[in-house]
């Protein structure tokens, strides 16, 4: 066995255990979970038959280098490609490992951040950290979503709300799909910033690196068996590398439907609570 295996198995033996414990207790005994998610999320997940477990994360520091091309060359770092998407999935592995010692079936709400933890060294912290879920006996809509291994808790990045409305149209969480492509853009010298109008190269070498992000992240959401991506979000960083380089990165929820037709859903009112109040003399006042 490896020696990133064997700190990979002792790391997740840190993850909650003493909240494992406390969530396990059946009977009598009071149960306090914590969580991120607003009044409306945690509403909306009881209304399809889930509640919140506790909330969970998962962290990695990684040292992503870099690997120096040419000036003049337009082109993807694969290097850098491979570790950012590398250092993302451990971070989500080891917030899965954590969500199962809770005994929960998923991850809602999952935010990914990165933190720059010595940047001369060009050390960076993953983080990914949401709120366990689990399914509750009345509830009727009620499915039991399954990651990419069997039984393993999915991670979704979608909102409360977002998640409901999933499961009541029939749709489950397969998990998050990743797409990253780091890409250095070739220097163009001084003489093209002495005039107004388009950058060619620039334009080009920023298309390409989004499609390659893209494609990484459909190609994975196909290879867990999912029917697509929802609520996908592409950002661009330079991280620690100044402006060398550029991570064009894709995350969105990999979803499937599991019944046997996608079930509309009814419009209902929604009366907002914290709107503000109109007072007789014209002027308004927030609803605390």
């Amino acid at each position: 066995m490896s020696e990133t295996v064997l700190a990979d198995e002792a790391i997740a033996c840190l993850a909650a255990p003493k909240r494992a414990g406390s969530a396990r207790r059946s009977g009598g005994g009071n149960r306090a979970f914590s969580s991120d998610l607003s009044v409306d999320e945690a509403v909306a997940l009881s209304e399809v038959g889930y509640e919140a477990r506790g909330l969970v994360m998962g962290s990695a520091i990684f040292h992503v280098g870099y690997s120096f091309v040419g000036m003049n060359q337009s082109v993807e770092i694969a290097q850098l490609s491979d570790a950012m998407r590398g250092a993302r999935e451990t971070a989500i592995g080891r917030l899965e490992a954590e969500a199962a010692r809770l005994d929960a079936v998923g991850v809602v709400g999952v935010r990914l951040e990165i933190e720059t933890f010595e940047p001369r060294m060009h050390l960076l912290e993953f983080i990914a950290i949401g709120t366990a879920v689990v399914p509750v006996a009345s509830g009727a809509e009620t499915a039991r979503p399954r990651g990419r291994a069997a039984g393993r808790p999915f991670a979704s990045d979608l909102s409360g709300q977002d998640f409901s409305a999933l499961v009541r149209a029939g749709y489950q969480p397969v998990g998050i799909a990743l797409g990253s492509c780091v890409y250095h853009v070739a220097y163009q010298g001084m003489a093209n910033w002495n005039t107004n109008g388009e950058i060619s190269a620039y334009t080009q070498a920023v298309y390409e690196a989004r499609e390659l992000a893209m494609g990484r992240l459909q190609d994975e959401a196909a290879r867990a068996g999912a029917d697509g991506v929802v609520g996908v979000k592409v950002v661009e960083h330079t991280h620690a590398w100044g402006n060398r380089a550029i991570e064009f990165f894709a995350v969105g929820t990999a979803v499937r439907l599991v019944h046997p037709e996608h079930r509309k859903l009814s419009p209902r009112m929604v009366v907002p609570m914290d709107d503000a109040v109109r007072l007789p003399d014209g002027s308004m006042v927030a609803d605390d």
